[in-house]
């Protein structure tokens, strides 16, 4: 009996299920609408479609506006790219670009406001304005030469004008691209150019036509040939003359102690400042590369000595101008009083050059092996190779 009411109470449940398994979807139901209408209210404010496009689109003319101003068309994708990088809330104003870019302009203002008073006070000194203008007769002299060097070279007159233009503003022209000065210097003052132009014209037209002239006379006059240096008579390269050697000299050492100073007044380092003697002559090296000669700067055949005179001459000139530095840099003075003057260092420095090229000349190749710093490779090692072994 009490089987047979429990099986059937079993199947009643079975039929009907308990109360709260019938009404528990209808909860769910209830419950799932109110939460999916908040969800949904907040994902598409009205606010946000009408206020940033606006603030973009405004960031964007201006950029537009200040790349127009400045020489830049920039395109859409540009200027979104600087607007993403440059605004971090997206909106870009005349007030945040300023902030953004002063600190950059004001470093550049300041390295540029102090180069123009180092020039300056470089400028006030008699000595400066006399290695200026030995400067001025140095690119003149070089146009000059390097001209008449390439009409050796069997070139015509617009190629020897070239070349003659490459060998004066050459080193200048460099030196000013590595430290990044725009415009070069013959572009900004264009007489520099003018003035190499017509020395190359001297030096292709005029040149050959004195040295003719002087052979003839020498020629009437029954000179004999002994009187002919023997420099001119054993050297593989064009005879060197004294008087255009010493000219090339003056002109090399006013331009080595004027490529120091062109690193000292842009605050480069010493060592980068003394370099810069040594790359101010590039030009000469441009000629000879032109006219297939040897290397004027690398060169061991003696007489040829532009890399060791001029950096040394500009190390000699750089030395002095830290001693100086060092000296007045204090409220007292530590070693002499005034400090060393500019004169007494444009001296050093271009003596220095002067005299290593005086040196080389004696060096001349065709009285056996040179001595010192020009050896070559070679020579050096046989020199060693006595010392070594005592003989």
């Amino acid at each position: 009996m009490i089987s047979r009411f429990a099986a059937t109470s079993h199947l009643a449940r079975l039929r009907c299920p308990p109360r709260h398994l019938l009404f528990k979807p209808r909860r769910q139901t209830t419950t799932s609408t109110p939460t999916s209408t908040p969800t949904s209210t907040p994902s598409t404010p009205a606010p946000t479609p009408s206020t940033c496009p606006k603030e973009d689109t405004a960031a964007l003319e201006f950029l537009a506006e200040r790349g127009k101003k400045l020489g830049f068309d920039l395109t859409l994708t540009e200027r979104k790219l600087i607007l993403k990088e440059a605004s971090k809330d997206g909106g870009l104003t005349a007030a945040k670009w300023e902030k953004l870019v002063t600190p950059q302009s004001l470093a550049s203002a300041e390295r540029l406001t102090l180069t123009e008073y180092l020039t300056k006070s470089h400028d006030l000194h008699l000595g400066q304005t006399l290695l200026k203008n030995t400067a001025r007769l140095g690119v003149a002299f070089f146009a000059m030469t390097g001209a008449h060097t390439a009409g050796e070279a069997n070139m015509h007159a617009m190629g020897a004008t070239l070349t003659g233009c490459i060998t004066a503003l050459g080193g200048g022209t460099f030196n000013n691209l590595v430290m990044g000065v725009s415009p070069v210097g013959w572009v900004k003052d264009p007489t520099f150019l003018m003035i190499t132009v017509g020395a190359s014209l001297v030096g292709f037209y005029v040149w050959p036509l004195v040295e003719s002239l002087i052979e003839d006379e020498f020629a009437d006059e029954d000179t004999s040939s002994s009187k002919i240096p023997a420099i001119v008579k054993n050297t593989s390269l064009p005879p060197p003359n004294l008087v255009r050697y010493s000219l090339e000299s003056v002109a090399l050492s006013s331009l080595a102690v004027i490529g120091a100073q062109q690193g000292i007044v842009r605050g480069l380092h010493p060592v980068v400042s003394a370099s810069m003697g040594v790359t101010i002559a590039v030009g000469g090296v441009a000629r000879d590369l032109m006219c297939k000669r040897d290397l004027s700067l690398s060169t061991t055949t003696g007489c040829q000595s532009y890399g060791v005179a001029s950096f040394s001459g500009a190390a000699a000139y750089v030395a002095l101008r830290q001693l100086h530095v060092w000296n007045c840099a204090g409220s007292t003075v530590k070693l002499v009083s005034g400090g060393i003057p500019i004169g007494l260092r444009i001296l050093v420095g271009f003596g220095t050059v002067f005299g290593i090229r005086a040196w080389a000349w004696k060096q001349k190749p065709g009285e056996g092996e040179s001595e010192g710093i020009f050896l070559s490779m070679d020579e050096n090692a046989k020199n060693f190779k006595r010392l070594i072994k005592g003989e």
